[in-house]
C-alpha cells in the first residue's frame, strides 16, 4: 500500500500538469474564443503545433473594402475570375454544401472543405480540414485555420486601397515517422509555399482588373457556367452600379 506522502506526490504532480496544461491553453489568444467554441479543443493542437505556419502579406491591393470583402465572400466568383486572368492559378473548383460551407476540390489532388467560422469587419477565421495528394501516392490528411485581416488605406487624390495580412496554421494529421517524415519535412514547405504564392498573384491581379476593366470582368462572367445568373449579377451591381470604389479608370 502507497505510503501518504507516495500519495500526495502523485496527486501533487497531477495537479501541476493540469496547471501546465491550463496555463498553455490560456495562452491561445482571445481572438480564437469563437473557434474553439465551435470546433471544439482539437484545434489546440493545430494553433499551438502547427506542422507549418505561414504569413502572408498583400499591401497595395487597388480596391477598397467593400470591394475586398465582397471577393472574398464570393470564393467560388472570385476564383473563376483569378483563373480567367492568370492560368497559372491552381484549378480549384468550387462548390457549396447547403450548410453555409464550401468544399473545394483541384481535381482531386487537394480535396478539403472551408468552413467560415468568424466573419467580423476587417477580419476572417476560417476552419478547413481535407487531404491533399502529396507525392509517390501519399495523401496528406490535415487541418487548417486560416486567418485573414484587412484594412483600407487613402491617399491625397482619394484613392483607396487595401492592405492584408493572411496567417495560416496546417496540422498535418498522418503519423509520419522515418523516411516518410524527413520526405514530407523536406518538399510539403516549398509545395505550399508555391500554392500560396500563385493564390497571391491571382489576387493582385483580379483586384487591378476590378480597378482597371470591371466591364470586362463583368463578360468573364457571364461566358462562365461556374457562376450562376444571380453571383453575375451581384457582380454588377458591385461593380457596375455606382459602389465600385478603389480608383476606376474604366466603366465601359
Amino acid at each position: 500500500m502507497k505510503s501518504l506522502s507516495t500519495r500526495a506526490a502523485v496527486a501533487t504532480s497531477i495537479i501541476a500538469v493540469l496547471l501546465a496544461t491550463a496555463v498553455a491553453r490560456s495562452a491561445i489568444p482571445d481572438e480564437f474564443a469563437r473557434l474553439v467554441e465551435v470546433k471544439g479543443p482539437g484545434v489546440f493542437s493545430i494553433l499551438e503545433e502547427p506542422t507549418l505556419f505561414r504569413v502572408t502579406e498583400l499591401d497595395g491591393l487597388p480596391c477598397s473594402s467593400e470591394v475586398f470583402e465582397f471577393l472574398i465572400d464570393r470564393p467560388r466568383l472570385a476564383m473563376v475570375l483569378g483563373r480567367a486572368l492568370d492560368p497559372a492559378m491552381d484549378a480549384y473548383e468550387i462548390r457549396e454544401t447547403g450548410d453555409g460551407s464550401y468544399r473545394v476540390d483541384d481535381g482531386g489532388k487537394l480535396v478539403g472543405v472551408v468552413e467560415l467560422v468568424e466573419d467580423g469587419r476587417g477580419r476572417r477565421i476560417y476552419y478547413i480540414s481535407g487531404f491533399w495528394k502529396f507525392s509517390l501516392g501519399l495523401a496528406l490528411e490535415g487541418r487548417m485555420v486560416l486567418v485573414p485581416e484587412y484594412e483600407e488605406s487613402g491617399d491625397r487624390e482619394g484613392g483607396r486601397s487595401v492592405n492584408t495580412t493572411t496567417r495560416g496554421y496546417m496540422k498535418v494529421d498522418n503519423p509520419l515517422v522515418g523516411l516518410l517524415a524527413k520526405m514530407v519535412a523536406h518538399l510539403f514547405p516549398g509545395k505550399v509555399d508555391g500554392r500560396i504564392n500563385r493564390f497571391a498573384d491571382s489576387v493582385k491581379k483580379v483586384a487591378e482588373a476590378m480597378r482597371d476593366d470591371p466591364v470586362g470582368l463583368y463578360r468573364l462572367l457571364l461566358a462562365s457556367d461556374q457562376v450562376t445568373a444571380a453571383e453575375a449579377d451581384e457582380f454588377r451591381e458591385m461593380a457596375l452600379g455606382g459602389r465600385l470604389a478603389g480608383n476606376p479608370r474604366k466603366t465601359s
